[in-house]
């Protein structure tokens, strides 16, 4: 089962103050359901196919329970009495929350792939920009520390956390300096190595296994250039083919992969660049 999350209630509204938009043909975003909630009247809610085709047709008033509205399912409604009143509430999954709410980056894929593997524990969020991990993981009962060298960045977080009341601790820190000090169950760096200083990864790398505890996890997604698709992006690292695996050889390596990807900008032709990313997930021998 499908578990949803409210992230945004609309207003009352009723036959004065009800948006044209709604009253026509409409869907929901991807990753958004939609509820209904009649406080007064009656409402006609209509179903409609891509190829405007009727679907179903329904008329509920307060004491119905209305089932959601799935996402980019077209639809529209229609306010039956004078005296309609109606409100509407979004939801989406735990993992869209802050996308939805805040217009962060969606949680990243492999953090949310390694949840399969992880159960809550003592995690870094090592280079954390927005907090778009963090956020997720806290919220999941992790016990998380995000850091990160962008102040305004950790900022941004930080009034999120207030916001929703989160557990979880944030503060500047330089991953280059290679300094961390405290232990921890699973280290994250989601697409931070392609702006680290190129001869202090060895050393960061080092430090990274180092606090991890035994039977602990290091998580990597890090672009790379290779012979057969160099980096299109001048970045200050990027690893070669098997280097990481290779800082790696004494880790059990739950995933490794160096698959294409693509980042979020666009070549000169509006195309997403692709490139090779090194994606790791290793687990430290006990």
């Amino acid at each position: 089962m499908t578990v949803l999350v409210p992230y945004k209630r609309m207003p009352i509204w009723n036959q004065e103050t009800v948006p044209q938009h709604f009253l026509t043909k409409h869907n929901t975003k991807v990753g958004t359901w939609a509820k209904i909630k009649v406080l007064k009247g009656q409402l006609k809610f209509e179903l409609i196919s891509d190829h405007n085709e009727m679907l179903g047709e329904f008329v509920y008033g307060p004491t119905d329970e209305i089932p959601f509205v799935e996402p980019q399912a077209w639809h529209r409604v229609t306010l039956l009495t004078e005296d309609t009143e109606f409100f509407l509430e979004f939801f989406c999954q735990p993992e869209d929350y802050f996308a939805k709410k805040y217009d962060y980056t969606r949680t990243h894929s492999e953090v949310l792939e390694a949840l399969n593997t992880i159960k809550p524990c003592k995690v870094l969020d090592l280079g954390c920009g927005h907090g778009r991990n963090s956020l997720y993981l806290a919220q999941q009962g992790f016990e998380v520390t995000a850091v990160d060298k962008h102040v305004p960045s950790l900022q941004t977080l930080l009034q999120v956390k207030e916001a929703e009341d989160l557990d979880l601790q944030a503060g500047t820190y330089d991953i280059n300096s290679a300094s961390l000090e405290q232990d921890y169950d699973w280290i994250i760096s989601t697409v931070v190595f392609m702006f680290l200083e190129c001869d202090r990864v060895p050393a960061i790398i080092q430090n990274m296994q180092e606090r991890t505890r035994p039977g602990g996890y290091n998580l990597i997604v890090a672009a790379m250039d290779t012979e057969d698709a160099p980096c299109p992006m001048n970045f200050s690292f990027t690893f070669g083919s098997g280097e990481l695996k290779e800082y790696y050889r004494d880790w059990d390596l739950v995933k490794y992969n160096e698959d294409f990807g693509q980042l979020h900008k666009r070549d000169e032709n509006g195309n997403f660049l692709k490139m090779r990313f090194a994606t790791m997930l290793a687990r430290k021998k006990l």
